[in-house]
């Protein structure tokens, strides 16, 4: 199912014939860096993390999306909303193969998940980024979002940055 798409992507929900790609993306040493260790090891423990994304689109409606290239159809990354326990808002998440790493893809891609959290009449959003993380650090901050603290948000998490982004109503 297509989300949204740009004039160079398409965002779709993520399903089982993505597992090759996003073992790759996930078990590259930046996204486990910048982002973490997801524990997916094996093409098996993909597929299952996938399973659970498919159920995070039937409760909130929304969640990570298969970034890709309109035209050919190539999965670039991942971007998306994720609802996570302890915020009070969906937090923006995005990563891109290092292969697609500055060509305005991350940036295109962040832009049409905030146009479809307004769709979805979202009030605000967040951006959890790794104080490290320079890169993403500017980017957020380009997409207009605000830093509001450092901290460490859940026990078993990283010190992390947090930002934020009011949504027009």
């Amino acid at each position: 199912m297509i989300i949204t798409q740009t004039n160079r992507l398409q965002l779709r929900h993520i399903n089982q014939s993505d597992a090759d790609f996003l073992f790759d993306l996930y078990n590259q040493a930046p996204f486990i860096e910048h982002i973490g260790n997801r524990g997916l090891s094996s093409l098996s423990k993909t597929r299952v993390f996938i399973e659970g994304i498919q159920a995070n689109y039937k409760k909130y409606d929304f969640w990570l999306y298969l970034v890709e290239n309109k035209l050919t159809k190539e999965p670039i990354g991942v971007n998306g909303l994720v609802q996570r326990d302890y915020l009070d808002a969906p937090d923006i998440g995005f990563a891109l193969s290092q292969k697609y790493w500055s060509q305005g893809f991350a940036l295109e891609s962040s832009q049409a998940v905030i146009e479809h959290a307004r769709q979805l009449k979202l009030k605000k959003l967040l951006a959890i980024i790794s104080p490290n993380n320079t890169s993403s650090i500017k980017l957020i901050e380009k997409l207009g979002f605000d830093f509001v603290k450092q901290d460490q948000l859940a026990p078993e998490e990283q010190t992390v940055n947090l930002y934020q982004k009011t949504l027009a109503e």
